[in-house]
């Protein structure tokens, strides 16, 4: 065979070799992923668990359900709130209190949802990440930052 051929054919392989390894790091991040997933468990929080987690002060931030809003929120034990947010469009804060109620914590604050207390269900879903439900329905996912 000449050198040029085998030259051709070896490159050949060596592109299909490297292509090859670049679909099964692919294929075995996809996998490593989706076991990952399957190992986060959701743990609902109790009503203990969530004032050890106050416990002086504590800072969250996160989204809204389908990404409305990015908030901030820093939470104190005495029971109050401060409400930092962006809608993209506009920004604004708002204060408000808390309290816990069973296994669920309530909020109430001064302006957003029209004043009304809305209690939620809290599950620890990550390291630091939580997600909050009202009514069996996902309402909230955060971390908290401190």
């Amino acid at each position: 065979m000449p050198y040029a051929v085998c030259e051709k054919v070896t490159n050949y392989s060596q592109k299909k070799y490297k292509m090859n390894v670049r679909k099964l790091i692919v294929l075995l991040l996809l996998i490593f992923a989706s076991i990952s997933a399957e190992a986060i468990e959701k743990i609902k929080l109790t009503g203990p668990q969530l004032v050890e987690r106050i416990g002086g002060y504590e800072v969250i931030a996160g989204t809204s359900n389908q990404g409305k809003y990015n908030y901030m929120v820093v939470v104190y034990s005495n029971g109050t709130r401060e409400l930092y947010w962006n809608d993209g469009i506009k920004s604004g804060t708002d204060k408000g209190t808390h309290r816990i109620e069973g296994d669920q914590i309530c909020v109430t604050w001064q302006n957003s949802f029209e004043g009304k207390e809305q209690c939620f269900d809290v599950f620890k879903v990550g390291e630091s990440k939580y997600e909050s439900l009202s009514n069996d329905e996902f309402t909230f996912t955060y971390y908290k930052i401190r």
